[in-house]
């Protein structure tokens, strides 16, 4: 064969082979789309009376609470409107907001014990110095009591005596009354006064008169008349000064 025509040949196969790879298309690419799992969201309910000191907690309600939160679960009482009468447990002191064992709780207030305020006392004041049931210028020994800090009408007054009944004797009608031992008044005089002589004479007698506060309880004053018997049927107030 002609060298020419198999030139000719080769440059033409050479032609149609390139004209193959410029005029291919690239294949498409499809975008990849990935679904993610939706995400769920979880709320941790909040304790609302864990606690660690008295000062966490608040009252659960915000007129006459019964019961007791942390400052968490707090109810808002800006625009509350309370009635002023007391019938929760913490109303009008009865309680407070406390911390036991970790959980906010009411705790009740715990009642003190009556104890003598200092800037009251009550003082006694008994005659005749020498007494004997055969006197008949008065019906045993006279005690008056003398409230100091206080007023005696707002107060009791608990009378003791070891021996012997206490009486009462007044202007009214002048009749002399056994009231009995002990016995509570609002501080009015009494007599002092015994029927038979004691099995011993060597005890003295120990009168008791002690006030406390008609509403609280509240101890206000205590004093004491000692009598020391004179023989068998007579009694001698002793100076306890």
């Amino acid at each position: 064969m002609d060298k020419k025509v198999i030139l000719l040949l080769v440059i033409c196969i050479a032609a149609v082979f390139l004209a193959g790879c410029t005029s291919q298309t690239p294949p498409s690419v499809v975008p990849v789309t990935t679904t993610l799992p939706p995400v769920t969201v979880t709320t941790v309910p909040v304790d609302a009376q864990t606690c660690t000191i008295a000062a966490d907690c608040v009252p659960a309600q915000c007129c006459h609470s019964a019961s007791c939160v942390n400052l968490a679960a707090k109810p808002a009482c800006d625009d509350a409107l309370c009635t002023m009468s007391c019938e929760g447990p913490l109303d009008c002191g009865a309680g407070s907001c406390g911390c036991t064992n970790g959980r906010c709780s009411v705790v009740q207030v715990q009642p003190t014990t009556p104890s003598i305020v200092s800037k009251t006392s009550v003082t006694l004041t008994a005659s005749p110095q020498r007494y004997s049931p055969i006197m008949s210028s008065t019906p045993g020994v006279g005690i008056t009591v003398d409230a100091n800090g206080f007023v005696a009408a707002r107060s009791q007054f608990a009378w003791n005596a070891t021996y012997g009944n206490f009486y009462s004797w007044g202007p009214v009608n002048y009749t002399v009354t056994e009231v009995g031992n002990p016995y509570t008044n609002h501080g009015e005089k009494l007599y002092w006064t015994f029927t038979e002589k004691p099995a011993s004479t060597l005890e003295p007698v120990i009168i008791t008169v002690t006030a406390t506060d008609s509403a609280s309880g509240r101890m206000l004053g205590s004093s004491n008349v000692v009598l020391v018997w004179d023989g068998n049927n007579a009694v001698m107030l002793k100076d306890l000064r």
